[in-house]
């Protein structure tokens, strides 16, 4: 029993790898293709190339382990039923569930590893690439953004502190202005909030304090010119890819404690809890759509078909089909999520929740 594991086991981790490593190559390869005409305006060595695609097969080894994960469990069983080993082990006295148990603990050890790298090496590849982005278009990166705090350096060459960056509303908390010299600080603004009134930041209920002089200006509103538009923050500063769930969290703490509720950010960071589970439950599904009664009886007639080779085939064309519908129906919810039709932290479980009752269920169905 123990070796027949092993080796079910073994079989279900290399097709995993060749899959999910093999498919997130290519993807990565095509979101390079996606921006090439735009890189090779700046005649970029091929090895910075090579590495931006690299750095991008993370991301989506994330977004691909479920369906890698439910085509390898299809392939590797509806291979043992082609085989005859699944009568042959029955005929042995061996129970399926039984064999089937250490598949549950990789499922859960999937499901660990597909919430580990979206919380480590995601955050940072992002990050790398969008550096190497910004060297190939000469763009040298002037933002340091943090958990919505924002650093940045201004127009006229100040440096610009934003406590509380709100990209959704083009609104600015807690602004400070340093303004230098020769000399060096020459002046500081303090500003409640900056709101983008189409051109420019108008500064609001802020402080000017002239360093030399030591007075103090205090003003209702003031036009700035020194901070950049939003349509620069939105391009270089808010990825939510880029940011861990605690410093998602942590950022939707602060948007509250400043009085705004951003619905998208509620959904993105329950997302990132959801998102990994389905790993297992597509795992169990994909062994229970086998090994179960109805699905035997449609691998036998497809076999008696005349197709018996292409048992293969039978199961990467389900696999795929059930992948598409999982991600238009996250999708779907995701929207309704952000919209607000439904509860923002409630919209990204409905899908994987029912894909978990179904493989559950088909799963307890498998015939001893």
């Amino acid at each position: 029993m123990l070796l027949v594991q092993k080796l079910y086991a073994k079989e279900f981790l290399k097709v995993l790898a060749i899959l999910g490593i093999g498919i997130s190559i290519v993807f990565s390869f095509i979101g390079l293709l996606e921006k090439i005409d735009e890189l090779l305006l700046f005649k970029p060595p091929i090895g910075l190339l090579i590495e931006y695609t690299l750095l991008g097969i993370p991301k989506f080894i994330r977004y691909l382990l479920p369906m890698a994960t439910l085509l390898s469990s299809l392939f590797i069983f509806s291979q043992a039923i082609k085989r005859m080993e699944i009568v042959a082990i029955k005929g042995a006295g061996g129970k399926m569930r039984g064999i089937l148990s250490p598949f549950i603990v990789i499922g859960v050890l999937i499901t660990i590893f597909g919430f580990v790298i979206g919380e480590t090496i995601v955050p940072m590849s992002s990050k790398m690439m969008q550096s190497i982005n910004n060297q190939i278009t000469k763009k040298g990166k002037e933002f340091t953004f943090k958990e919505g705090t924002l650093f940045m350096r201004g127009r006229d060459g100040s440096v610009i502190r934003i406590g509380l960056y709100l990209p959704d509303k083009n609104i600015c908390r807690d602004v400070s202005i340093f303004k230098f010299d020769a000399e060096g600080l020459r002046e500081k603004i303090v500003a409640e909030s900056a709101e983008w009134k189409g051109q420019s930041w108008m500064l609001k209920n802020l402080t000017i304090y002239d360093i030399r002089s030591g007075r103090t200006t205090d003003l209702q509103e003031q036009v700035v010119t020194a901070i950049e538009s939003p349509k620069i923050f939105h391009e270089d500063v808010w990825k939510v890819e880029e940011m861990t769930i605690l410093e998602l969290i942590h950022y939707q703490q602060r948007l509250k404690e400043a009085g705004f509720k951003n619905t998208k950010l509620t959904v993105d960071i329950s997302s990132r809890l959801s998102f990994p589970l389905v790993n297992l439950f597509l795992l169990l599904l994909g062994i229970s759509l086998t090994l179960g009664d109805t699905s035997k009886k449609i691998f036998q007639r497809t076999m008696s078909g005349g197709v018996h080779s292409n048992t293969g085939f039978v199961a990467a064309g389900l696999g795929l089909l059930i992948s598409l519908v999982y991600w238009f129906g996250h999708s779907f919810f995701l929207s309704l999520g952000y919209a607000g039709t439904i509860p923002p932290a409630v919209a990204p479980w409905i899908i994987p929740l029912m894909f978990a009752v179904v493989a559950v269920y088909l799963y307890r169905q498998i015939p001893e």
